[in-house]
């Protein structure tokens, strides 16, 4: 791959004085035609020069324009160039761009990477064409781009976008299409717009550092199948998170999904595990489905954010209500009660039976001014922070005069404090007209309460993480993991045992030289030693001093240590324990199979009574580095996916978040009469594991289990660690 692009606006792309198309065409139903058309008709303020050799040498116009017959009849230095050509032909065509300093280029042709090696070796060609003329280069296999600030729509999408706030970048055309015709239907305008397609050189980091920058933006929206460069990502992705939302839909978080990506785009998907401690740890909204990402896009597009968690939720039916309040239960949005001061104003407004408190229940009969007298007491209430307005077309509701109440409500002087608003008028046509009036107005309108009360949240959660700190950079981490006690003198030690046995061409590193390495690298690791012989063992045990624990130590025909099952006797408290353990374990070795022999025994300081058995480790992720995991330990807790994950290097938040993302932990907390663990004993393992992952990049993976957590502390009781 390229070295990555600077973090530079893609100013010569999406904001360029002049554009040339070439292959245009004057007929609009093919793609030279389209995109010439879409930049006429968008009104774009620049030079437009088409190519066609046919029309020019002909002396005829396309589209009213005069065209150039060659590339090479381009002027030098033209900012963009939109090749709209067949695959065979485009390579030419691009050095033709390259030796007229074009200054970037996008190609809409499919047939590269996606369709196997002579693709892949075509897209190759181009990829170094464009980088070694210095030209950004967008696509193969884009929908194209467009910036409605300037009027560029260089691309050949059937629908022209309204301008607006919202920054959208996709690896599929067709994804950039269908959002393009929602939007439309939704009032929703669009600030830039990139179909990123294979991504030989321009991708979402790029896009994303671009968006950012963008006064024109004021949310960015992502749909990402792969990504090539995970840290040039997370990077991007956390300077973007820091100025504006960001909106990210995930494919291919399955096999079948992982499949289909490959298919498309002749990309890995990679680890969805890693994808989603990445977006989570750069503070990027993760949405799980292009319905989520479309309903919270118009939030964010639309509204302020709240200052606190406070919903009024007001209704003319108490069914929808319910589900609303349902809905908070679930999120960080709280339903407080109005004010004594608003309690009085809604009783005074209402009829005797509607219901003042929150959700405040106006009745079925209910029309535009009790709405707007309901409307003008919550908005001044400062225990509220967001207002949710639903409606149900009854006999008595004037749907699109409500709505008309609603946006004056919403702009008005008792919403001095710029609350953000969103309604739930549900139903079809009784209450078409009324969204329309509420798209005009900016004010999200939703099909069910589940969904308005979810884009609320969404707001809420981007106020709190702006806030409180919530992301981290990599110093932060390192800062952190210092603070916590992670920083002794280890990586010397730690270092010497991983390449020792690197160099003997092991794979993986276990028993008591895998704890070694753990403790040097500032784990807390439980004394423990090899014992070969019952003398051995009884001469560690005394060492270690009573209560020890004893297990087999066994070893596989390759050399590389085999799976050591849990201590068979814990809590050896005296000798004679401790030498009959030894000899019932080493019997036991025909036992373990032909393959595996034993070795001997480990002997190790038992932990506290009453210690529960957790897991921890990390995986070297082929995008994003290493992915630390926790869990309880044993086979119900992958099976039932209770496991978090974060990236290395972690903040405190991020070791604080993992322990609180497992369903374990109200247990860890002290749940069922059980003494609470160290929380903070397991932070610190969790940062020094991070860092451990960090430092010894020839580490492939670790797992540390068990791992036994108690009031008193964690301890490390096992280790295996994978070289790679």
């Amino acid at each position: 791959m390229s070295a990555p692009l600077p973090a530079a606006p893609l100013a010569p792309l999406l904001s360029p004085a002049a554009t040339a198309v070439i292959g245009a065409s004057r007929n609009r139903a093919k793609v030279g035609g389209m995109v010439l058309a879409n930049l006429l008709d968008a009104g774009y303020r620049g030079s437009i020069l088409p190519v066609n050799p046919a029309a020019a040498g002909a002396g005829e116009t396309v589209q009213g324009l005069t065209p150039l017959a060659s590339c090479r009849d381009l002027p030098d230095g033209v900012d963009l160039a939109v090749i709209c050509l067949p695959r065979e032909k485009t390579l030419p065509a691009l050095r033709e761009l390259a030796a007229r300093r074009v200054r970037a280029a996008v190609v809409l042709a499919a047939g590269f990477r996606e369709t196997g090696r002579l693709g892949a070796e075509a897209e190759q060609a181009l990829r170094e064409a464009a980088s070694g003329a210095g030209m950004l280069l967008l696509g193969p296999n884009s929908l194209g781009v467009i910036n409605s600030a300037c009027g560029l729509n260089a691309s050949f999408a059937a629908v022209r976008p309204r301008r607006g706030a919202v920054g959208f970048f996709s690896q599929s055309g067709a994804m950039c299409a269908s959002i393009l015709d929602w939007a439309a239907s939704q009032g929703l305008g669009f600030s830039s717009f990139l179909s990123l397609g294979n991504k030989a050189l321009v991708g979402e980091a790029a896009a994303l550092r671009h968006l950012a920058a963008d006064p024109e933006t004021r949310v960015i929206l992502g749909y990402c199948e792969s990504v090539e460069d995970g840290a040039e990502f997370l990077a991007a992705a956390r300077e973007a998170t820091a100025r504006k939302p960001v909106l990210m839909l995930k494919a291919g978080a399955t096999a079948a999904g992982a499949r289909a990506v490959s298919a498309h785009t002749g990309a890995a998907s990679g680890s969805p595990a890693a994808y989603r401690a990445a977006l989570r740890q750069a503070g990027v909204i993760e949405v799980r489905e292009m319905a989520q990402l479309c309903s919270l896009a118009l939030a964010f597009a639309t509204q302020p954010l709240p200052r606190g968690p406070g919903l009024a939720v007001l209704t003319n039916a108490g069914g929808p209500g319910i589900l609303a309040a349902d809905a908070c239960a679930g999120s960080s949005l709280t339903l407080p009660r109005p004010s004594a001061e608003t309690l009085a104003r809604l009783t005074a407004a209402l009829p005797g039976f509607a219901s003042a408190y929150n959700p405040v229940d106006i009745l079925g009969d209910a029309g535009p001014e009790r709405y707007r007298a309901a409307l003008s007491a919550l908005a001044a209430d400062p225990q509220i922070h967001a207002v949710l307005t639903l409606l149900t077309p009854t006999p008595q509701a004037k749907p699109e005069a409500t709505a008309k109440v609603l946006a004056a409500a919403a702009r008005g002087p008792e919403n001095a404090a710029g609350k953000p608003f969103a309604a739930c008028f549900m139903g079809g046509e009784a209450v078409a007209r009324a969204r329309a009036v509420l798209a005009e107005a900016g004010i999200p309108a939703y099909d069910f309460p589940e969904a308005a009360v979810e884009a609320l949240d969404a707001l809420c959660r981007r106020h709190r993480s702006l806030h409180h700190g919530d992301l981290a950079g990599p110093a932060a981490c390192e800062a952190d993991a210092v603070a916590a006690g992670c920083d002794a003198p280890w990586d010397d030690e730690a270092a010497h045992i991983v390449d020792a046995a690197y160099g003997l061409g092991l794979t993986e590193i276990g028993g008591v030289t895998a704890l070694e390495a753990v403790h040097a690298a500032g784990l807390p690791v439980l004394t423990t030693g090899l014992a070969r012989t019952s003398r051995e063992a009884l001469r560690l045990a005394a060492e270690i001093g009573p209560p020890v624990s004893l297990r087999l130590a066994v070893q596989s025909e390759s050399l590389a240590p085999a799976q050591e099952p849990e201590p068979a006797f814990a809590r050896l408290e005296n000798g004679a324990a401790v030498r009959r353990a030894f000899h019932r374990l080493t019997d036991r070795a025909e036992r373990q199979g032909p393959q595996v022999y034993v070795i001997g025994c480990l002997v190790q300081a038992a932990a506290p009574a009453g210690c529960i058995p957790l897991t921890a480790g990390f995986l070297r992720d082929a995008q994003f580095g290493p992915l630390l995991s926790f869990g309880l330990r044993g086979p119900d807790s992958d099976l039932l996916g209770d496991v978090s994950h974060r990236l290395a290097p972690l903040a405190t938040a991020d070791a604080r978040a993992m322990l609180r993302e497992v369903r374990a932990y109200p247990l860890l907390r002290g749940a069922g009469r059980r003494p609470a663990v160290s929380l903070a004993a397991l932070e610190r393992l969790l940062l020094a594991l991070s860092r451990m992952a960090v430092r010894l990049p020839r580490l492939a993976g670790a797992e540390l289990g068990p791992v036994l957590a108690g009031p008193a502390g964690v301890f490390v009781a096992g280790a295996r660690l994978s070289l790679g």
